[in-house]
């Protein structure tokens, strides 16, 4: 680093932005007083795109330099109602529509909308927004850019099928609306989620492609290299910069201000100068995964791959091809080791094949690349020459949609490591700055017996504990308990308040545990608030790298199952995957921790599915969890007749889950009085429309003395125990007090 000073001073500066981040935290959201009302906003339009919403597209406008009339914040995203009148790009709207706030993760691993509006500058949403006002006035080189931008897409939409017409909006246009979740969701699982993002490798491609053309025209090598910026960067106007956009964007002005300055272009000095660059305009940056990855990805080839080559030309003296094919590959594990912090932080995940399924479709990208563009240029000048270009872009896609395919049949090929613990980050850090810092001093193989050393620690899970964690589900109930032996079991999974639970708060919260397989899920009754996302878990594809080992139900009279019941029978058939049915006094157990079902008898009848809840109680050395689902009624009257002849000694019980999410009709005085919980967690979302949880409840809880943890207030509750003493954490500590 001593031939590069700025790059020095670079790196100094992102560390000094990373402890002042650190330190700061997000800040706090300021809540408006009346969300879900109708409000005002005025502001400038800076950018605009269709987005589709409940089935059909919308146009979306983003405003900025909000007026003081506004909801305060920086900038405001508006979902317009079908039928509006678009604006220009730069001219100043008045809109109204339904305020909303950007909602805060609540559970470890549920994405934080907040933060990612946050890093993006934006405050707030606007729903069903009308524009009231707008001015003549606009600026007619963005309105101009935006408008070329719906001509090729445009042309993409008559020349390709809707499919493949959506990809390459996509990549070449930055458009995202129109793209097949489920598509999007495959090229995810297979880690090539990054040819669908403008990045380095589309600006890389483009600006040096631009720059050729024009230098092989004849055009003066200086002009050639203003030429293409400027076309580069009305390229990143186009499609909206994003963050690796920007980054590369960056990189290569100063690649060709090298060239015009007839100097040396050092790639570290400049990857230190734009990240610098992004920085000083969004600290939050370092929060945010997209720029992590691009600045991993250029480190990854540009210092970590000569150390673990030790800088060879050639590896294969005499076969350049094969030569080319083993540097291509050492490349790409290069960028996987370095981003594989960036995965496991933000995603909990790794497709570990991706590797060589990315040596696949890295370099057909360029032809694909190359083919969009000619199209819309044919499409232009020459329609009818435009069908081989058709057939081209369909086969480079469908060997994309194959190689994902066969890559999803190969063992591990997703892996959910979870999240790692920040010194093991700060450890896999050192190890390779030890790799990359001392190249010239330790021969390749120690090099890399560290990197794979690092690559181990940075995956290992330490574990010893029994860990119960309450999931904040809204209206509903969600359990996750990890034994100290590793094995994993689900209590419910159900919410209807949170659409799509499954997908967007248990998956999410697994895969940051690093769960691979549930060793049993149980389902206390089959109310959809508490099962609708047991059933998204059942029915998600194999690809998702979660399976279910057992599913556990009450033991009840075949007549007294409902359509519900049945059909998680039915959903567990179709899988494979065995059904226990569970009755009074049978036990589940793994070493010194045991399952004991209290609820119901054998062969219950009753026409309430709340009064048949499975009751299960947890022990482990001297901590205990008692699960009650909705029990209530006569269920629970029979339960306590049951506890008062085996109850032992008062206040043995350390965790009860409120039955009912805390409704005056369940969790009695009697039941109370036998139980004496230390803890007491209920599980309920925020304003629901039931009142849970009631007064009558707390009031009773408070008489017998326990501490009340309420999801909604808390966020996720998590409960460890070495069978001694017990740990509590919360995920919402800021918001532990009642409103």
């Amino acid at each position: 680093m001593k031939k590069r000073p700025l790059a020095s001073i670079g790196l100094l500066l992102v560390l000094l932005f990373y402890l002042a981040v650190t330190m700061q935290g997000l800040p706090s959201r300021a809540e408006y007083e009346s969300p879900g009302d109708r409000v005002c906003a005025s502001g400038r339009v800076y950018q605009k795109e269709l987005r589709p919403q409940a089935g059909e597209m919308v146009q979306v406008l983003y405003l900025k330099d909000l007026s003081e009339e506004s909801p305060p914040g920086k900038a405001a995203v508006c979902y317009l109602k079908n039928g509006q009148a678009e604006p220009e790009m730069g001219s100043w709207v008045k809109v109204e529509g339904v305020y909303k706030n950007f909602e805060r993760a609540s559970n470890p691993g549920q994405f934080d909308t907040y933060s990612f509006y946050l890093i993006s500058g934006i405050s707030y949403r606007l729903n069903q927004a009308v524009i009231l006002e707008k001015t003549t006035k606009y600026n007619k080189v963005r309105e101009g850019i935006y408008c070329f931008r719906r001509f090729l897409s445009r042309k993409l939409s008559a020349y390709l099928p809707p499919k493949e017409s959506a990809l390459m909006k996509t990549i070449l246009l930055g458009e995202k609306g129109e793209l097949d979740p489920e598509l999007k969701e495959l090229y995810q699982r297979n880690g090539i989620a990054h040819l669908l993002a403008i990045s380095g490798l589309h600006v890389s491609m483009l600006g040096m492609g631009i720059y050729r053309i024009l230098c092989k025209c004849g055009v003066p090598m200086k002009i050639s290299a203003g030429g293409a910026c400027v076309l580069l960067v009305l390229y990143g106007v186009m499609t909206g910069f994003s963050v690796s956009a920007l980054r590369a964007i960056l990189m290569f002005l100063l690649h060709m201000l090298a060239v015009m300055a007839e100097r040396t272009y050092d790639l570290l000095t400049a990857l230190s100068v734009a990240a610098v660059s992004l920085l000083v305009g969004q600290p939050l940056y370092l929060k945010h995964s997209g720029f992590l990855f691009s600045f991993g990805c250029v480190l990854g080839i540009a210092v970590l791959t000569p150390a673990l080559t030790e800088g060879k030309r050639d590896l294969l003296p005499g076969n350049k091809i094969l030569t080319k094919g083993i540097k291509g590959g050492l490349s790409a594990f290069s960028m996987g080791v370095a981003t594989l912090p960036v995965y496991l932080w933000y995603y909990y995940q790794f497709p570990v094949w991706s590797v060589l399924l990315n040596l696949m479709v890295i370099p057909l990208m360029s032809y694909l690349m190359a083919a969009g563009i000619l199209l819309l240029i044919l499409s232009i000048v020459c329609p009818l020459a435009i069908w081989p270009l058709v057939s081209l872009i369909r086969g480079i896609f469908k060997i994309y949609e194959l190689g994902c395919g066969v890559n999803e049949t190969l063992p591990f090929h997703l892996v959910n490591f979870g999240k790692p613990q920040g010194w093991q980050l700060l450890f896999y850090l050192l190890i390779l700055l030890l790799v990359v810092g001392l190249k010239k001093k330790l021969t390749l193989p120690v090099k890399w017996m560290f990197t794979c050393l690092g690559i181990l620690l940075l995956v290992y899970r330490p574990g010893g504990k029994l860990t119960v964690t309450f999931l904040d589900v809204g209206q509903g109930d969600g359990i996750f308990i990890e034994t100290p032996q590793g094995s994993h079991f689900l209590i419910d999974g159900g919410s209807s308040s949170v659409g799509n639970v499954g997908k967007y708060r248990l998956l999410p919260f697994l895969r940051f545990q690093g769960v691979q397989s549930l060793d049993a899920v149980f389902v206390t009754h089959p109310d959809t608030d508490h099962c609708n996302g047991v059933q998204e878990i059942l029915e998600q594809d194999t690809g998702s790298g979660i399976t279910v080992k057992c599913l556990a139900l009450p033991d009840i009279a075949g007549e007294t199952k409902s359509d519900g019941f049945r059909k998680l029978e039915g959903l567990a058939e179709e899988r494979g995957i065995p059904v226990v049915y569970l009755s009074r006094g049978q036990e589940m157990g793994e070493g010194e921790l045991t399952f004991t079902c209290l609820h119901p008898s054998k062969g219950y009848r009753t026409k309430d599915t709340n009064e048949y809840s499975l009751v299960l109680k947890l022990t482990y050395q001297n901590f205990s969890a008692l699960f009650t689902g909705d029990l209530e009624g006569e269920g629970e009257q029979d339960f306590e007749k049951y506890q008062e002849g085996k109850a032992g000694n008062r206040g043995q019980l350390t965790v009860l889950k409120a039955a009912h999410h805390g409704s005056a009709y369940s969790t009695g005085t009697g039941l109370l009085e036998v139980l004496m919980p230390a803890y007491t967690v209920i599980s309920c979302g925020k304003h629901n429309s039931y009142g849970h949880p009631h007064q009558e409840l707390l009031k009773r809880l408070a008489d017998c003395g326990t501490e009340i943890l309420i999801t909604y207030q808390t966020g996720a509750v998590t409960f460890q125990t070495d069978g001694e003493q017990v740990w509590i954490q919360t995920f919402l500590i800021e918001e532990l007090a009642p409103d």
